[in-house]
């Protein structure tokens, strides 16, 4: 298997994952991912400060961060991820 069928392949395995593809170039692609918001205990706080929890709420989801994952295939088609 040639390094662009490798990294094609990873690339492909992250995507249905939820990854979106930034860039694809000579061996190597950059993905990112917008981080999850745990749903379920913020809901919790909304219901117990009274509304007040909301304002956070509403924060996190405007500035939520980003995880951005870069693959690689080396000469020997090793897959390193970082």
């Amino acid at each position: 298997m040639s390094r662009a069928q490798l990294l094609n392949a990873e690339v492909a395995r992250y995507a249905q994952r939820g990854w979106n593809v930034q860039s694809v170039a000579a061996g190597q692609a950059v993905l990112s991912k917008n981080k999850r918001i745990g749903w379920f205990w913020n809901l919790i706080l909304v219901l117990l400060t009274g509304g007040l929890w909301l304002i956070y709420v509403v924060y996190r989801a405007l500035n939520r961060k980003v995880q951005t994952v870069i693959i690689t295939v080396d000469a020997t088609g090793r897959i390193r991820t970082s």
